[in-house]
C-alpha cells in the first residue's frame, strides 16, 4: 500500500489531502462524516470544536491523514446552521454537536413563519463558522464544497417533524408558503454568500428527515423532488450546482425490506441530477440487506452504456461495534459488487465518537486493499492484513517532531 510518506517521516494533514484528492488514486477512495469521533479523538471541548473554524478544519485534517482517508469532509453540523440563526431553540452540550431543540420548535403556530426573515449569514448565530469552515478546507486540500440543510429537513427543523407532516395533509398552503420561504429567503441568498465568500461552484445537502419510511413515495414526489428542482434551478442561476440527497431508505428490519420503495428513492435522487446518475446509500444496515438490489436498479444504464456512480455507507454502528472482520468483509463486498463497472466509493457514515480508532483503520485498509485498482478478477485471493498503527496522539507526535511547524497554532 502507497503512503505518500514525505522524506521526513510522517506525512502532514496538508500533504495527505492534497494527495488524497489528486485526479488520480491507486485504490477506490473512502471517506468519512465524523466531526463528534474527530472532537472526541483529538480530545478538544465541543464548544471549541463547533465554534471556531479553524480549530475544527485543522484537527478534521488532522485525523483524516492519521486514518489515510481519500479525501477531508470538513462539515460540521450541517442541520442546525440556518435555523439556529433565525432564532431556533438549540441543545448545546460539552461533548456532542450541537442539535435543534425539536420540543421548541421556532414556527409553533402556522402565522408565526411571518416573523421569520434571511438571517444575517455573517453576523447571525454561527453561520460565519460554517462559512469559514468550508473557506479553510482549501487551505488543507480538501474539496471547497458548499453545504445547506435541505429544504424538507429545514421545515422538519423549523416545524418538528410531526406537525410538519400533519401540515401537509391539513394545511398544504402554509406548508408551500413554508417552502417557499426556505428556498426563497434562506437557501439561496446562503448559497449566494458561499459563492462569493467562498468560492464554490457546488453545495450538498444534508435531507436525512426526507428518508422512507419517514415518508412515503406519495410525500417524496408531492413534497420533495418539486421543491428540490426549483432550489437546483435557482442555484443554477447563481453559478451553484446545488446536489440535494433525499429519498435515503433508512428501513432497519430486514422483515420490512421492500425493493421497490428503495428504487422509489434512487428515483428521487436521479431525478434531482442532470449529469452522471448518482445514487447513495448513506443510511441503512447495508452490512446486512443485499447489495445486489441497488445493482438491479442501475441495470438500466449501465444497459445504455451510461456510467452509474453508487456511495454506499458503512453503517455507524457496524463502525463503532464491529468486529473488525466483519467490517472488512462489508467493504469487501461493496466493492465486489460495485467496483468493476460502477463510479464508486465507500463512505463511513457518521462515525460514532466512540468509535475504536481500530475499526476505521480496518475499513479504510480493506477499501484500500480490495479497492486496489484495476479491481481484481477474485477478492477471495486478495490478501488482506488488518492494519495496525500508533494512537492519534503518538501519530500527532511523530508529525510534530519530523515537521515542528506543524504544532504552531495547535489546538488538540
Amino acid at each position: 500500500m502507497s503512503t505518500g510518506r514525505n522524506q521526513k517521516g510522517a506525512e502532514t494533514p496538508e500533504e495527505s489531502s492534497r494527495r488524497n484528492t489528486a485526479s488520480e488514486r491507486p485504490w477506490i477512495p473512502v471517506t468519512a462524516q465524523m466531526p463528534d469521533h474527530v472532537m472526541a479523538l483529538a480530545g478538544i471541548p465541543a464548544k471549541t470544536f463547533y465554534w471556531d473554524a479553524r480549530t475544527f478544519v485543522d484537527a478534521m485534517a488532522k485525523v483524516t491523514a492519521y486514518y489515510d482517508m481519500d479525501g477531508l469532509m470538513p462539515a460540521a453540523d450541517v442541520y442546525n446552521f440556518e435555523i439556529e440563526a433565525m432564532g431556533g431553540k438549540m441543545v448545546y452540550s460539552d461533548n456532542a454537536m450541537p442539535t435543534i431543540d425539536h420540543r421548541v420548535p421556532i414556527i409553533k403556530e402556522p402565522e408565526d413563519l411571518l416573523k421569520l426573515h434571511t438571517p444575517d449569514f455573517y453576523r447571525d448565530g454561527r453561520l460565519s463558522y460554517a462559512l469559514d469552515c468550508i473557506k479553510l478546507s482549501a487551505e488543507f486540500g480538501g474539496w471547497q464544497c458548499g453545504i445547506f440543510c435541505a429544504p424538507f429537513s429545514m421545515a422538519a427543523g423549523l416545524r418538528s417533524y410531526p406537525l410538519l407532516i400533519k401540515d401537509m395533509r391539513k394545511r398544504p398552503q402554509f406548508t408551500h408558503d413554508l417552502f417557499n420561504f426556505i428556498i426563497d429567503d434562506v437557501l439561496i441568498p446562503f448559497l449566494r454568500v458561499q459563492k462569493d465568500y467562498c468560492g464554490v461552484s457546488i453545495a450538498v445537502s444534508a435531507d436525512a428527515w426526507s428518508a422512507i419510511p419517514n415518508l412515503s413515495v406519495r410525500e417524496l414526489r408531492e413534497w420533495v423532488e418539486p421543491y428540490n428542482r426549483r432550489l437546483i434551478a435557482k442555484a443554477k442561476k447563481l453559478g451553484v450546482t446545488a446536489l440535494c440527497v433525499s429519498g435515503q431508505y433508512v428501513e432497519e428490519r430486514p422483515e420490512k425490506f421492500d425493493v421497490g420503495l428503495l428504487h422509489a428513492g434512487f428515483d428521487l435522487q436521479v431525478a434531482d441530477q442532470s449529469s452522471t446518475p448518482s445514487i447513495s446509500v448513506h443510511m441503512g444496515p447495508w452490512d446486512d440487506f443485499p447489495l445486489e438490489c441497488i445493482r438491479a436498479y442501475t441495470e438500466k444504464y449501465r444497459e445504455q452504456g451510461i456510467e452509474t456512480a453508487v456511495r454506499v455507507g458503512i453503517n455507524p454502528k457496524l463502525l463503532r461495534d464491529g468486529p473488525a472482520d466483519k467490517i472488512a468483509s462489508t467493504v469487501k463486498r461493496v466493492i465486489n459488487t460495485f467496483a468493476r463497472d460502477h463510479e464508486i466509493g465507500v463512505f463511513l457514515s457518521n462515525v460514532p465518537s466512540d468509535t475504536p480508532p481500530k475499526h476505521v483503520h480496518t475499513a479504510v485498509a480493506a477499501a484500500h486493499t480490495y479497492g486496489r485498482l484495476p479491481i481484481a478478477d477474485n477478492l477471495d485471493k486478495v490478501e488482506f492484513k488488518p492494519f495496525k498503527r500508533e494512537s492519534f496522539q503518538e501519530w500527532k507526535a511523530k508529525v510534530a517532531r519530523d515537521d515542528p511547524g506543524r504544532t504552531k497554532g495547535d489546538p488538540a
